[in-house]
């Protein structure tokens, strides 16, 4: 019996992960090695916590003085800046919405109020445009529904994602890099300040959850991992 149940769970544990292939690149160097995850199937858990539970956060660059925390309510959606970005759109992915405007509350990066149809900028750090690094993330699930995020995980060296400003302009980036970490080792100083990036060279950063799903017995789950996406822009 006991090797029975070992076996139900370990199956169990893996369903989220079946079907899916994955593009890691690491750096700008452009090298991309490809994995493929066997066999075929589907999950049928939703996430149901944070999008980002990961270590202490700074808000200022690494070389500046780490800022206190400081506990503040977080904004309304409607009273968050959006740094005059009006949409993310990339036609291979599944992402075409809005954005919503994310803070940083406790050192702790915050998710999307609307996990079904906006994607969330981080006011806090550099906005498209400024020749920067843009840090953005969305749901993979919620409530049972997609995430703007869903696909994410297929991201593949030469997508192309837009990003579209209120004042009409259109910044493109290319995808150059997708690595999926755990959730207790993300190096998140470096997601935000990646330090590959060349000077005057614009990134745009993309986070979710996936990979690894721990059911919780109520029809939805945690996942245990994060991905990120980097793109830089071309336009």
């Amino acid at each position: 019996m006991l090797a029975v149940a070992v076996l139900l769970l370990s199956l169990l544990y893996a369903l989220p992960q079946l079907g899916r292939t994955r593009v890691f690149a690491r750096g700008a160097t452009g090298d991309v090695t490809v994995v493929a995850l066997t066999a075929g199937g589907g999950a049928h858990f939703y996430a149901s916590e944070p999008l980002i539970e990961a270590a202490p956060l700074p808000v200022d660059p690494p070389s500046a003085p780490p800022a206190a925390a400081v506990a503040a309510p977080r904004p309304a959606a409607s009273a968050a800046p959006t740094g005059g970005i009006a949409r993310m759109i990339a036609p291979r992915l599944g992402i075409d919405h809005h954005i919503e405007g994310l803070g940083v509350v406790d050192q702790q990066l915050q998710s999307p109020l609307d996990g079904v149809s906006a994607v969330g900028w981080y006011y806090p750090y550099a906005a498209p445009g400024t020749g920067s690094n843009a840090v953005f993330s969305a749901h993979e699930t919620w409530n049972k529904q997609h995430g703007p995020f869903y696909s994410l995980y297929s991201a593949r060296a030469g997508d192309e994602i837009v990003v579209q400003m209120q004042d009409g302009r259109r910044f493109r980036y290319v995808v150059f890099s997708n690595i999926r970490y755990d959730e207790r080792e993300i190096p998140m100083a470096e997601v935000i300040w990646p330090s590959p990036r060349p000077a005057g060279e614009e990134w745009i950063t993309l986070i979710t959850c996936g990979g690894r799903l721990v059911p919780l017995g109520t029809g939805f789950g945690e996942y245990l991992d994060r991905d990120v996406v980097l793109a830089r822009r071309v336009s």
